[in-house]
């Protein structure tokens, strides 16, 4: 029962966080400035691997050397379908990052915290001025060469249905890769719905993540943002169905029955809320 793994995962992990968040994420939460990024980040990721070691997530990154070989800051687009996409892509890479997330994330117990340690940027969905002015930061944070690369999920919100296409693309998102001069690297996620999902049957979550497209700076300032996104959501869609495909794979080779595995297949399970 998922009610189990939970309180597994509490009396495992409860200690741990605790220290993490007392010795080092209240610290650099509150003065970030004072440490390196690098070292932010690797105490953070090393935190979040701790946890996902007992969420046993099974992490399948797809072309991710686009990202880890690129000898310049960039701007990462992907699809987004639960809380734990970026949680589950700190622990998977390496090479640091930061995010964009909406302003409640920074509410959150711990999570909020670790937020902010790693320079995420808060934005109010509901406040279009506050909107122009993360675009801006970003955009000069992209400019700042100690800065890491930055990723946006970029339908703006989680698209609660795994089954169906991406939400909207905002071209927006895509205007800061123009702005800050950097190149834009198109990504395509899936699977993170079901990380101790109650109604997901398995003992561990596949979570892929593919790139499957680079813009150089000339490249992507060629196009008018309007029209680019729309091209690069169809384009998304069709890696998130190779990867629905791969998915399936994964769950057909798994021992479980008939019934089970259909549910499991059919993706229609509740998304992280």
């Amino acid at each position: 029962m998922k009610i189990l793994q939970y309180i597994k995962v509490v009396l495992i992990c409860g200690l741990p966080i605790v220290f993490y968040h007392l010795f080092y994420m209240i610290r650099y939460a509150k003065h970030p400035e004072k440490y390196p990024f690098e070292k932010r980040y690797k105490v953070a990721r090393k935190e979040i691997r701790m946890v996902f070691k007992h969420f046993h997530v099974d992490y399948k990154l797809e072309n991710y050397e686009m990202f880890t070989k690129l000898d310049k800051k960039c701007l990462i687009i992907s699809n987004h379908y639960s809380l734990f996409d970026p949680l589950a892509l700190i622990a998977a890479s390496d090479k640091p990052l930061t995010f964009v997330c909406k302003k409640e994330v920074f509410k959150m117990p711990f999570v909020g915290k670790v937020a902010k340690a790693i320079d995420c940027f808060a934005l109010d969905r509901e406040n279009l001025m506050n909107q122009f002015s993360q675009i801006r930061n970003i955009v000069s944070y992209l400019k700042d060469e100690s800065k890491p690369s930055v990723l946006v999920f970029i339908e703006g919100t989680r698209n609660k249905d795994p089954g169906t296409p991406c939400l909207d693309f905002h071209p927006g998102t895509l205007k800061i890769a123009q702005m800050a001069n950097v190149p834009l690297l198109c990504g395509a996620t899936f699977g993170s719905f079901r990380i101790l999902d109650k109604k997901s049957h398995i003992k561990k979550y596949p979570y892929f993540f593919n790139l499957f497209r680079k813009l150089d700076v000339e490249e992507a300032k060629s196009y008018n943002t309007t029209e680019l996104a729309p091209i690069l959501q169809k384009e998304t869609d069709a890696s998130i169905n190779l990867l629905r495909n791969k998915d399936k794979d994964y769950i057909n080779s798994l021992k479980m029955s008939d019934k089970k595995r259909k549910l499991e297949t059919r993706f229609d399970i509740s998304v992280n809320s």
